[in-house]
């Protein structure tokens, strides 16, 4: 039974009548441009009721989130009913809470919900290491929303999106940050400030979209481990990867550690080098200001002394 057609336990919520979606005498084929669950119209139809009749833990700031989407737009400017409106992702008459196992929302079924559209995303994902991993059951593993959100999917190219390309090292660091999770599948942590101290997070950081993120060398959707002759960061295939933003990079320029959590222990000589030369750096500073306040504490006294 779905969440319209069980009795509310809440009092300030309304029961669901099949006129409520459907209207009255006026009831036409969801294929007539002018029924009222006809794809275009759809959001405005369920939104009679999310929007003002029922309060939920979300509150109604998150359905009117929709609104901003790609798919609203998609339906409400571009005018194509194929894209996702309420029913394609929570079905018609069977509706059931986000956290039923059955519905078609659920972390169990979210992957094949949007797959229904995105094809070749889904067989992509399904082959990575996070499908994998989905389909063994395992609850840590990202799905779509994790990443895209869930209304407010947006475009990865708008700056507000949670797959923007200086967003995505956070969005990443989710879960390759957390101790918890990264103790328990085996993963190297600190990837975000690994990250963030290379010259890549660093530009990321400042606002350059050009500069490589975590997708650019792993991948989106199918994501696969170095040891995988597919990976993007396969030992043979980094010259590539990496010559995607660097033309001509041979197999000598992908040798460079990207991921240096310490310095030190990574290369040691190269740290006492940087070392040295931040404290030469600093010598020279400091003698040029010792110099300068000599020079100018010279010229006061002797024009004082005039």
């Amino acid at each position: 039974m779905s969440v319209h057609g069980r009795p509310s336990l809440l009092k300030d919520v309304p029961p669901v009548r099949c006129a409520d979606c459907h209207g009255t005498h006026e009831i036409k084929g969801k294929d007539d441009y002018d029924s009222m669950v006809f794809p275009i119209k759809l959001p405005a139809t369920c939104e009679k009721c999310h929007l003002e009749k029922v309060k939920t833990r979300k509150g109604s700031d998150f359905i009117r989130q929709y609104e901003k989407s790609v798919h609203f737009q998609a339906l409400d400017k571009s005018g194509l009913t194929l894209s996702a409106s309420c029913s394609s992702c929570h079905g018609g008459h069977n509706i059931k809470r986000v956290d039923d196992t059955s519905s078609l929302v659920s972390r169990k079924n979210i992957i094949r919900t949007c797959g229904k559209c995105h094809v070749g995303i889904e067989k992509n994902y399904l082959e990575g290491v996070h499908g994998k991993d989905y389909v063994k059951g395992i609850k840590d593993v990202p799905v779509c929303t994790d990443c895209h959100s869930e209304h407010d999917i947006l475009s990865p190219q708008d700056l507000s999106s949670t797959v923007y390309s200086t967003k995505v090292a956070a969005v990443c660091s989710r879960c390759h940050d957390d101790e918890a999770i990264t103790r328990r599948f085996g993963m190297l942590s600190q990837r975000l400030k690994s990250y963030s101290s290379s010259f890549h997070g660093t530009a990321s950081r400042f606002g350059e979209t050009r500069v490589a993120n975590c997708a650019s060398c792993h991948g989106f959707h199918d994501i696969r481990p170095s040891s995988d002759p597919q990976s993007l960061i396969a030992p043979a295939n980094l010259p590539s990867t990496c010559g995607r933003c660097h033309p001509g990079a041979g197999p000598n320029f992908a040798k460079g550690k990207i991921h240096v959590v310490s310095e030190k222990e990574s290369n040691k000589l190269g740290h006492f080098v940087k070392r040295f030369y931040l404290l030469l750096i600093a010598t020279i500073i400091g003698t040029f200001f010792i110099f300068i306040a000599a020079d100018l504490s010279n010229r006061l006294r002797l024009k004082w002394k005039k």
